[in-house]
């Protein structure tokens, strides 16, 4: 009787080491699954990755020029990126008056080939329904503004806006 009352205490003891070792396993589990959840949560959260800047002055048909301001707000994930574009107007109102507008919404990147070339762009969709504006992606610091068929100005003209930030 002892011998069997001896075995049964160790099966008892180790059924109970096995649900403590499960039960410390399931724990472990659950904070490892929690963690990859915040993590994930964390991932899906849009964050700023970058805010770039571009600045220009470009030609006017009425004044000394249109001073362009763009910001992009670039977001984590690119659906959520948003754009600021102010122009102001150098001496809209007389000499020293300068009168500017802000456009803001979501920008998309187009691609379109003009004239055989491939060009990649820009287009500022407007949040307010106003006409879109688009800038040709130049190179990594230079964008240039187009009109939607993405054919730039046929001028000597400087329509470029260089990145500053």
């Amino acid at each position: 009787i002892n011998l069997k009352h001896l075995t049964m205490k160790k099966v008892i003891m180790l059924a109970a080491l096995v649900a403590a070792l499960a039960s410390c396993q399931s724990k472990a589990n659950k904070a490892a699954e929690a963690e990859a959840d915040s993590l994930a949560i964390e991932a899906l959260t849009p964050t700023v990755d970058e805010t770039a800047v571009y600045e220009g002055v470009l030609p006017a048909a009425d004044g000394p020029g249109i001073r362009y301001i763009l910001t992009l707000n670039m977001q984590a994930n690119p659906v959520d990126t948003v754009y600021t574009l102010d122009m102001t107007y150098l001496d809209a109102d007389g000499k020293g008056k300068d009168k500017t507008f802000t456009s803001k919404g979501k920008p998309q990147m187009i691609q379109k080939t003009v004239k055989n070339q491939p060009k990649k762009a820009i287009k500022l969709n407007p949040s307010d329904g106003s006409e879109p504006v688009y800038f040709i992606i130049a190179n990594d610091t230079t964008l240039t503004l187009t009109n939607d068929s993405l054919q730039e100005a046929v001028s000597n003209l400087n329509y470029d806006i260089i990145r500053v930030k």
